[in-house]
């Protein structure tokens, strides 16, 4: 989950049939991560660690010529470790709440994600807020309130889904943590943004339950540790630093449709009425949202999906 800052000089070059393929790809893939993550009966410690485990070695692999191995001798190490641990929180609550609740109110709750950068942006970097941004944020607390079932944690799907505002939170933090870091080359920032995490994972290793995994438990962390993070990730740190922030930052908000559906048919996820004019209004203020940011022309922050 590589989140790259990039300027729009290339704002209105044409999009290759190989962009085009990558994007698709990439999307797709982000799209079945919650699904599997859903599917396996590994619980969040074994997902998590596995996970981290298997995209920590490979990187180290292939972007080991790129990577300051030696990092941690800096005096601003701190910042890797805040970038970890803010990634480690993030995929904490993300597992739980797609295991809690399902997949669909936790890409719902994630697509708070691009407003509460918005208001980061505000306080950490002294960006602008305008009455926009302030109106799309209501919009969204209204969808969510639409969302909720019942006003009770008690409830497993309220539960899940306040889980993925939480880790919308942490999620939308990386960024301006990554801008604060900007001495360490974007390789080391990744390889230790997920080496530090998956060091999190390990001190709770004794609540992983290897043991217990089938072959299509197997397969689902499989999947998760090479297709759903080495190379979609791969893929979408080279896609945001050649494509234009408005392809970038729509397609990221394809993720909440495409996961919902797919839900829709692998688990019969049913919503109320209510529910998916919620889900509409969370998904739509939260696009608007992007939109009024990037035509404000002050550089923006590509985003990158779980």
């Amino acid at each position: 989950m590589t989140i790259n800052r990039r300027l729009d000089d290339n704002e209105f070059m044409p999009i290759s049939l190989n962009q085009y393929g990558r994007l698709i790809a990439a999307i797709s893939i982000f799209s079945f991560v919650p699904i599997v993550v859903k599917l396996t009966s590994a619980n969040a410690f074994t997902i998590g660690l596995f996970r981290l485990m298997l995209a920590a070695f490979l990187l180290s692999c292939f972007w080991r010529k790129r990577i300051d191995f030696f990092a941690f001798q800096k005096k601003s190490f701190w910042k890797l470790l805040l970038i970890g641990f803010c990634f480690f929180a993030h995929w904490l609550t993300y597992t739980f709440s797609v295991k809690v609740s399902g997949p669909s109110f936790t890409v719902m709750g994630m697509a708070t994600y691009g407003v509460q950068l918005i208001f980061y942006g505000a306080v950490f970097l002294n960006n602008s807020v305008n009455k926009k941004n302030i109106f799309c944020l209501i919009l969204i607390l209204t969808g969510v309130a639409l969302v909720i079932p019942d006003w009770s944690l008690g409830n497993n799907t309220t539960f899940g889904l306040v889980l993925a505002l939480i880790s919308a939170s942490f999620y939308a933090a990386i960024p301006i943590l990554l801008q604060k870091a900007h001495e360490f080359n974007q390789e080391t920032r990744v390889f230790f943004q997920f080496s530090v995490a998956l060091v999190g994972y390990l001190l709770l290793s004794p609540l992983s339950d290897f043991r217990s995994l089938l072959l299509h438990d197997w397969m689902a962390l499989l999947f998760l540790g090479v297709l759903g993070t080495f190379v979609a990730h791969t893929l979408w740190s080279g896609l945001v630093s050649t494509l234009p922030t408005t392809t970038t930052g729509i397609s990221y908000y394809l993720i909440t449709p495409s996961a919902m559906f797919i839900s829709y048919f692998v688990f019969k996820e049913e919503l109320t009425f209510w529910q998916v004019i919620g889900a509409l209004t969370i998904l739509m203020s939260a696009l608007v949202n992007h939109l009024i940011n990037h035509h404000q022309k002050k550089g923006s922050l590509s985003k990158a999906p779980l």
